[in-house]
């Protein structure tokens, strides 16, 4: 009896060690416009602590002309997803849901352009996972069931530690990107080029300077504003043409102090006014 308890141990070891990964799992193609996207119907338990796999899903989009290439991990626990995600290694990125469809898991890929295939393998272990779990998929065009109240949206992210080279010369690394040029210096984004934007909004840690119009404010007189400008050619606090060419200009600091040359000469301005009707009063 013993011999034949070790005989089938030996002949079953084989496919329990293989059976932690599973290789075409199922596959799928379509050769039209998806209405709903591919609704993979899993024979994995939604069920808590029960599963922890890693999905890989893998093929083709021709719809768009894009790679599928598609990992994701989940774990079920209080009857909602947990550190679980996915990531793309393919271009074809539609939004992914995880559902519980009678007691089963499925799994929703909402593309929905022409012409899609791809593979469906899977990696399992250490968790309530066994071959039968991986076995008896189908993939169909259909929405998740309505009935289905535990639907949960599965995020992607990608991570990249060290460095992303990017093309025309980009780099996007831990010190910041650098768009055209690998040469940030000490900034967090280098642009070789012009940068066009609808808006851009500049934090500034100096004050505003509506210190101008506090009464202690030194104002500089016009005549020696005219004295500066005559020895310096330039305005007091505005750097000069060579400094901007050497340095460059901090947008933030500019609008400050041009602001707040804005404000002095309108100081000086009221100062006239005053300076004219009482003058026009004495007529």
């Amino acid at each position: 009896m013993k011999k034949y308890i070790v005989f089938l141990l030996c002949l079953l070891l084989p496919v329990l060690l293989k059976a932690q990964s599973y290789a075409d799992i199922v596959t799928y193609h379509t050769t039209k416009y998806a209405a709903y996207g591919a609704k993979i119907k899993t024979n994995l338990n939604f069920a808590n602590g029960t599963h922890l796999p890693t999905i890989i899903i893998e093929g083709y989009n021709l719809g768009t002309g894009e790679p599928i290439g598609i990992v994701m991990t989940f774990y079920i626990n209080q009857d909602t997803l947990v550190l679980s995600n996915a990531s793309s290694f393919g271009s074809f990125t539609p939004p992914i849901y995880i559902a519980e469809e009678n007691g089963k898991v499925v799994i929703m890929l909402e593309g929905k352009d022409y012409y899609q295939r791809f593979a469906v393998r899977a990696f399992a272990k250490g968790m309530l996972d066994y071959a039968a779990n991986y076995q008896g998929w189908t993939v169909v065009d259909e929405p998740i069931s309505p009935a289905s109240a535990k639907k949960f949206r599965l995020y992607y992210q990608n991570r990249f530690t060290d460095k992303v080279l990017l093309p025309g010369g980009s780099v996007w690394d831990s010190a910041g990107l650098g768009i055209g040029t690998a040469a940030k210096g000490s900034s967090r984004l280098a642009v070789d080029g012009t940068i066009a934007a609808r808006r851009v909004k500049v934090t500034q840690a100096a004050s505003w300077p509506d210190y101008v119009f506090q009464d202690n404010y030194p104002l500089m007189s016009l005549e020696q504003t005219a004295e500066f400008i005559r020895q310096n050619k330039h305005l007091p606090e505005i750097p000069t043409a060579d400094e901007v060419a050497r340095e460059g200009v901090d947008l933030g600091e500019m609008n400050r102090k041009l602001l707040q040359k804005l404000e002095e000469m309108t100081l000086h301005m009221i100062e006239m006014k005053k300076k004219i009707t009482a003058l026009e009063q004495r007529r």
